[in-house]
């Protein structure tokens, strides 16, 4: 069992000095790197302090970034955690074959599916396995990598989307099949749940809505194709009425969850960034619904917020990322393509800090590039992993690391938070339980 004091709340002096030896100074972590061709730095003009939202305990977790339009604010745990249990999941990433999908859980059960398409639930209390079922249909497909590419829950049924081009319904009780569709291109994002349909997104930039009950295809929708994409793709966000999607081609769309209908289009196209990264238009992050904006990051460099009816530019940022932006009360989180974890304030888009995050393994010769997923909130801090196995606990006021501890000898996805508890979900196929 690991040791206690994972993840303080507190500002202790003590805390942060059990940070790694290789951790910048907090006063380093105040200044960025010369980045996007100019310093990007905290600006002065803002109020000093923003509350953060109360911390509410969370009993489910339906779908990748928690419900449908993405915002999660701040989930209660407890402010000193400790791993309570870990479990396999089965195959986890290698040479042909990437972890993409988070876990999800409601009813005391987290469920997760590996990179071959195995689906598990197991108990949020004790890790013990609930049922386990393969997803994929033929022999064959259990053969190509990156099978399983999220879940999602829902009346009592889990929706399992696959890079096999198919999307499967299971009792969320039994992991019995109910319903499979093959969309004959690989499902790349997790299905977003809304309205009795799920929202899906292909290898081939098709957003395609499928029916709750039977899997039939409701409408779809072709973006632009794009020669170079990442792997996998953000799930679409969806509130009051409104969805946004966004595609490898850099576009985003608004549309009408109940028939397609175009509300708007606008792309983000690249900032003009020196490096090779910001040649890849593709947004893999899923867009945040706040109310009417919609915010969005780009690989190739830009974080937007965009007017929800209009999709008018409300401010934008050159700051680019593949991980999903957190929103809790006026400020929105995001780490940055250059390993930065910024704060902003969501109406302006002025930034409150900057902490520059431990980019190298070996920060002396800059060899192994580090990379960083989250942020999550849960208990009045934030929770960041790198791709070294280690978590980290960020002050969300301040930037200050507070907290670390190494997780697992390799990466981890974006953990969740059920009954006051953090789920990983590591690279190797483990999955782990904090409370």
């Amino acid at each position: 069992m690991k040791r206690a004091g994972v993840f303080w709340v507190g500002l202790l002096a003590a805390v942060v000095g059990g940070c790694a030896a290789d951790e910048p100074s907090p006063a380093e972590r105040k200044i960025s790197v010369l980045t996007y061709g100019r310093e990007l730095m905290p600006d002065r003009d803002l109020k000093q302090n923003y509350l953060l939202p109360e911390p509410e305990s969370v009993r489910e977790w339906p779908q990748a970034g928690g419900v449908s339009h993405h915002v999660m604010q701040n989930p209660a745990l407890a402010p000193k955690i400790m791993q309570a249990w870990k479990v396999s999941i089965g195959r986890g990433s290698g040479r042909k074959s990437v972890l993409l999908a988070e876990p999800v859980g409601e009813r005391g059960v987290i469920y997760t599916i590996d990179s071959a398409g195995t689906v598990q639930a197991v108990s949020a209390a004790s890790g013990k396995t609930v049922w386990r079922e393969n997803a994929t249909e033929r022999k064959a497909a259990r053969r190509i990598g990156s099978v399983g590419s999220g879940l999602a829950l829902a009346d009592g049924r889990l929706f399992a989307a696959l890079g096999t081009g198919e999307v499967v319904a299971m009792d969320s009780g039994n992991g019995a099949e109910l319903w499979r569709v093959d969309l004959k291109s690989p499902v790349r994002s997790a299905p977003t749940v809304y309205g009795g349909r799920l929202f899906v997104v292909t290898a081939d930039n098709r957003l395609t809505a499928l029916a709750q009950d039977d899997g039939r295809t409701l409408w779809q929708h072709y973006a632009f194709l794009e020669n170079i994409s990442l792997l996998g793709k953000a799930a679409p966000a969806i509130d009051e009425g409104v969805g946004v999607a966004a595609f490898a081609s850099g576009d985003v769309i608004a549309f009408r969850p109940e028939n397609g209908s175009i509300l708007w289009t606008e792309s983000l196209g690249t900032a003009r960034l020196a490096d090779a990264g910001a040649e890849i238009n593709d947004i893999r992050a899923r867009p945040v619904i706040d109310g009417d904006r919609v915010f969005v990051v780009s690989s190739g460099g830009l974080l937007s917020a965009l007017d929800l009816k209009t999709g008018s530019v409300i401010w934008e940022r050159e700051i680019g990322g593949i991980n999903q932006p957190w929103l809790a009360g006026e400020v929105l989180y995001a780490v940055s393509s250059y390993q930065e974890l910024v704060a902003l304030e969501s109406a302006t888009g002025k930034i409150l800090w900057v902490n520059r995050l431990t980019r190298w393994r070996d920060p002396e010769k800059k060899k192994d590039k580090l990379m960083w997923t989250g942020p999550v909130m849960a208990g009045n801090r934030l929770i960041l992993t790198n791709s070294d196995g280690k978590a980290i606990a960020v002050a969300p006021q301040t930037g200050t690391i507070i907290g670390w501890d190494d997780i697992d000898e390799t990466g981890t996805l974006p953990p969740i938070v059920l009954n006051d508890t953090l789920f990983f979900v590591t690279e190797n196929g483990n999955l782990m339980a904090y409370r």
